[in-house]
């Protein structure tokens, strides 16, 4: 039984979509990296991609990892450090350098992610 108040199912689908749609952001670049070794390695560098990243997503798997942007990762505590299984978003950011990223432990991990922003 569907209500005057109610959306018929496919009335729903395509308003759902359309929000779904609508993107605030000009670029967009997903990227992964796998370590290699114990040294900081660049996941991303953001301004061959687009002109700033605004927004930022990551998830690491397998292993955890120091994350630093506009530098290089350390485990000196002036890098983030995001766990195995976990994940960082932020809004409103303005990020123009690289990515890094080094393992934490004497396993290679992974970061997966996405960068959205002007370009």
């Amino acid at each position: 039984m569907v209500y005057a108040h109610q959306f018929k199912s496919d009335e729903q689908i395509k308003l759902r979509l359309g929000f779904e749609l609508m993107q605030p952001f000009e670029a967009f670049k997903p990227f992964t990296l796998t370590t290699s070794s114990a040294d900081a390695e660049t996941a991303l560098t953001v301004s061959t991609a687009m002109t700033e990243a605004n927004h930022i997503t990551l998830m690491v798997d397998k292993q955890d990892l120091y994350v630093n942007f506009n530098g290089d990762a350390t485990n000196d505590g002036t890098s983030m450090l995001i766990p195995a299984g976990t994940g960082y978003t932020e809004d409103f950011i303005r990020l123009t350098g690289k990515i890094s990223v080094m393992r934490a432990g004497t396993f290679n991990g992974r970061i997966i992610g996405a960068v959205w922003g002007t370009s």
